[in-house]
């Protein structure tokens, strides 16, 4: 495999079940119409969101059972390069069910699987294994009980060696772990920034307060906390510090939105776009998602109107 400008490692992936019903009945059945199956799991989707914007790509990720084995045929049917790991657990399943009595979504998420020291070793060797070093290598989604809290500091301290700039999107123990080590940027939502000991519910102007702190004290270079009801705030080492309001939107689902942003703000940056007009991307791209069924962004002319409407505000 030719290697990628970008890696993405998913350490807990997952097959994404989408279903419809008129509506969920306590103590009965709740007939489902219109399934479907994607590759899911933070990378995964990030990785097959980067492939259709047209940067070079490659997903790594574990893969276990008869789950495992449908997670690769789906991602080779989509296109998208990828290098999956072999282990002895199923991959897990979760399931997005649209109740259309209420319009509302129902999100199940069910834990991973349990990876051995020797299959998680075996994804940190594969996840080097390119060589030349890609340029990003993007940390996507949770990690599974048993595994170590430090496993993402441990990538970052390697990946830093080789200067692969590594972009932070996990949260808990993994992403409290993570900072301080060189990581280039981190991208959390309004939760997981207050997860580190912040207040959640302080003004724009207070949480950029907090975040440059953080900045200040070389956590990463690059920090973006998404907002929840769309829009995020950047704040950079080099003095970026912007609010970019996102428009207003009909949503439909949230499931793939904050990976939507991860994928075009890389890609953008990948390209050599300025970090700012990068971050016009990522807001663009979640708001397209949130209007859509399934975890993917699709229509790239969809997400360049919507870049338009995105408002950038200085702090």
């Amino acid at each position: 495999m030719k290697t990628p400008d970008i890696v993405t490692f998913t350490i807990n992936p997952a097959i994404d079940v989408f279903g419809v019903t008129d509506e969920i009945f306590d103590d009965s059945k709740s007939r489902c119409q219109k399934a479907s199956s994607l590759p899911g799991g933070g990378g995964i989707n990030v990785a097959r969101n980067i492939h259709r914007m047209g940067s070079a790509v490659a997903a790594v990720f574990p893969a276990g059972g008869l789950n495992g084995e449908l997670l690769k045929k789906l991602i080779q049917a989509d296109g998208t390069p990828f290098k999956a790991v072999d282990i002895a657990d199923e991959t897990r399943q979760n399931f997005a069910i649209t109740e259309t009595k209420r319009h509302i979504m129902h999100h199940f998420v069910f834990p991973g699987p349990t990876l051995t020291e020797a299959e998680y070793t075996a994804c940190l060797e594969t996840l080097f294994s390119f060589s030349p070093a890609p340029k990003y290598m993007v940390l996507s989604g949770s990690i599974p009980a048993g595994m170590p809290n430090d496993f993402y500091k441990k990538i970052t301290l390697q990946a830093k060696q080789q200067d692969i700039k590594i972009v932070l999107d996990t949260s808990g123990p993994a992403l409290s772990e993570s900072l301080f080590t060189g990581a280039y940027l981190a991208k959390l939502n309004r939760r997981e920034f207050a997860s580190l000991g912040y207040d959640e519910h302080v003004s724009v102007e207070e949480l950029q307060k907090q975040m440059k702190d953080l900045v200040d004290r070389d956590a990463v270079d690059v920090l973006i906390v998404t907002l929840n009801r769309g829009g995020a705030v950047l704040v950079s080492k080099c003095g970026e510090s912007c609010f970019f309001e996102a428009p207003k939107v009909h949503i439909v689902s949230h499931v793939g939105a904050g990976d939507s942003f991860a994928s075009a703000l890389v890609h953008q940056l990948n390209k050599g776009t300025p970090l700012k007009r990068a971050t016009h991307y990522g807001v663009a791209a979640a708001a397209v998602t949130v209007q859509l069924e399934g975890n993917q962004l699709h229509d790239l002319n969809w997400l360049e109107r919507m870049v338009t409407e995105v408002v950038e505000h200085p702090l």
